[in-house]
C-alpha cells in the first residue's frame, strides 16, 4: 500500500504543488481581508456604540437633574437601542433598564476609568457573544452611566464574512490543483507519446517514429528517439541479413554433402557399421539441412524482405489446402462460422500454408498427434485452432517455446531444429496477428492463430 508521503508521480507532484500554492495564497488572502475588515467593523460599532451611549446618557442627566424623578422612573422612560442594557451608578446604588444582567459585573471592566472621570471603552466576555462596554461619568447629577451593547450583528456578520472567505480559499485550493492537474496533464503529453512510442517499438514495431516538433525544448528528444529506433532497426536488419547470407552459403557445401552421402550410401561394399555411420550422417544432415532452410526462413522474415502476396481468402479453404498438402485427412477440420458470412483473411497464402503445417508437424512430433484444426469466426478477427491428442504444454513454457532454438521441457532430443515455432510466430506477426499456446478443453494442447478479419472488397497486393 502506497503511503501518502511516498513516492508520487511527476502529475501528481505539480498538481499537489499548485493546490500547496493556490491553499497559501487564498489563506493569506482570506486572512489578511478578514482582519482588516473585523478591525474596520469593530471600530464602526464603537463608534457607533459611544455615539449612542453619549446620546442615552445626555438624557438621562437631563432628566434626573429634576430633583422628583427617581432614577429607576429615568430608565424606564427611555428606550434602549436593541440589544442593549443601560446601567447608572448613583450614591452606592445600582440602577438597571433589565434585571436580566447584573450591572456590577458586566461594568467592571471600565468601572475605574469611569471613576477617574474619563470616559470607558471596553469589551466584555462575559456574555455571548462579547459585549460592549461604555461608561460615562455624570458629575453634574453625582452619577455614573453605562450602556452595556451585545454585538450579536457584528458577530454575525463576522462568522458570514469567515464562512465567505473560507469556502472562496478552499475553491480556490481546487482551482489551483485543477490547474496544476491540466498543466502538468499538457507538459506530460509529450513524455505519453514517447512511452507510447516505446512501447510499440518494444513490441516490434520498427517503423515508429515521433512526429516532428517545433518545439525546442522536444526536438532533441524527439531526435535523440528517431535516432535510436533507426540504429536499432538497421541493427536488426543487418544481422538478419547476415544470418540469412550465412545460411545461403551454407548451402552449398550441404547440397554437396547431401549428394555424396547419397551415393555413398548406394555403395555395395559397406559393412554393417559402416551403413550404420552413414544412415546416421544421412540423418544429421537432413536435420541440419532444415534447420538452414528455416533460418533462411526467418532471415528473411526478420529482414522484412517484402516478398508477401496478401490475398483475400475465406480461412476454411486455407485450413482445407494446408491439410491436404502435409496428407491428413480434411475430416480433422471443423468450423464455428456465422452462416452466410465467410471468414476471411488478408494473407500471403505459402507463408499461411508453412505456418499451417509447422503446427501440424508440432502436433505430430511433440503432441502425439494431430487431434483438430478448427476455424472460429470471431467477428473482428478469425481464429485457426490447431488441437494436438498430448499431455499439453506447461504453463511456464508457453511463451518460451516461440522462442529460437526453444523447446518445451518435454521434447525429445533431435526432433527438430528449435526454429518451426518462431517462424510460425514471426510469420503471424507480419501479417498484423498473434499466436499463442493454450490447454484444450478435453486434452492436450491447442496452438491459436488469430488474423484480423478481411473485408471481402478489399484489395490485394
Amino acid at each position: 500500500m502506497t503511503r501518502w508521503w511516498g513516492p508520487r508521480g511527476v502529475r501528481a507532484s505539480v498538481t499537489m504543488a499548485f493546490a500547496v500554492l493556490a491553499l497559501v495564497l487564498s489563506a493569506a488572502l482570506a486572512s489578511g481581508t478578514y482582519f482588516s475588515a473585523r478591525h474596520l467593523l469593530v471600530e464602526q460599532r464603537e463608534r457607533t456604540a459611544l455615539r449612542q451611549a453619549f446620546a442615552d446618557a445626555a438624557l438621562v442627566r437631563d432628566s434626573l437633574r429634576t430633583p422628583e424623578n427617581q432614577v429607576s422612573d429615568v430608565l424606564g422612560s427611555i428606550a434602549p437601542p436593541a440589544g442593549a442594557t443601560m446601567y447608572v451608578h448613583r450614591a452606592g446604588s445600582w440602577y438597571s433598564s433589565s434585571l436580566d444582567r447584573p450591572g456590577e459585573r458586566l461594568t467592571a471592566p471600565v468601572r475605574a476609568t469611569v471613576a477617574d472621570g474619563s470616559v470607558g471603552l471596553a469589551w466584555s466576555s462575559l456574555t455571548e457573544p462579547s459585549s460592549l462596554v461604555v461608561g460615562i461619568p455624570l458629575p453634574a447629577v453625582e452619577a455614573e452611566y453605562y450602556e452595556v451593547s451585545v454585538a450579536e450583528e457584528l458577530d454575525g456578520t463576522l462568522r458570514t464574512l469567515a464562512l465567505a472567505l473560507g469556502v472562496g480559499a478552499a475553491l480556490t485550493t481546487l482551482a489551483g490543483g485543477l490547474l496544476g492537474r491540466a498543466l502538468s496533464r499538457r507538459a506530460l503529453a509529450p513524455l505519453l507519446d514517447v512511452t507510447g512510442a516505446a512501447v510499440r517499438v518494444s513490441v516490434g514495431d520498427l517503423d515508429t517514429r515521433l512526429r516532428e516538433t517545433d518545439d525546442p525544448d522536444l526536438s532533441v528528444l524527439v531526435g535523440a528517439f528517431n535516432h535510436m529506433v533507426d540504429a536499432l532497426d538497421e541493427r536488426i536488419r543487418r544481422d538478419a541479413r547476415f544470418a540469412a547470407d550465412v545460411s545461403h552459403e551454407l548451402r552449398t557445401p550441404v547440397t554437396t554433402l547431401s549428394t555424396s552421402l547419397t551415393l555413398l550410401q548406394r555403395s555395395p561394399g559397406l559393412g554393417p557399421q559402416a551403413q550404420s555411420a552413414v544412415r546416421l550422417m544421412a540423418d544429421e544432415l537432413a536435420r541440419f539441412r532444415r534447420a538452414l532452410e528455416d533460418l533462411l526462413t526467418l532471415g528473411r522474415l526478420d529482414a522484412s524482405v517484402n516478398e508477401a502476396e496478401l490475398l483475400v481468402t475465406d480461412a476454411r479453404e486455407l485450413a482445407r489446402q494446408a491439410l491436404a498438402v502435409s496428407g491428413r485427412p480434411a475430416h480433422l477440420l471443423t468450423t464455428e462460422c456465422h452462416p452466410g458470412r465467410a471468414p476471411l483473411v488478408s494473407v500471403d497464402r505459402s507463408q499461411m500454408l508453412r505456418v499451417l503445417t509447422n503446427l501440424f508437424d508440432n502436433a505430430d512430433v511433440h503432441g502425439g498427434g494431430l487431434a483438430r484444426v478448427t476455424v472460429v469466426d470471431q467477428g473482428h478477427h478469425v481464429e485457426l485452432r490447431v488441437a494436438d491428442e498430448g499431455p499439453g504444454v506447461p504453463v511456464a513454457d508457453r511463451e518460451r517455446i516461440f522462442e529460437r532454438f526453444a523447446r518445451s521441457g518435454r521434447a525429445r532430443a533431435g526432433t527438430g531444429s528449435g526454429l518451426g515455432l518462431s517462424i510460425v510466430a514471426q510469420t503471424v506477426r507480419n501479417h498484423g496477428g498473434g499466436v499463442w499456446c493454450a490447454d484444450h478443453v478435453t486434452r492436450g494442447a491447442e496452438f491459436v492463430v488469430r488474423l484480423p478479419r478481411a473485408d471481402p472488397g478489399a484489395a490485394t497486393r
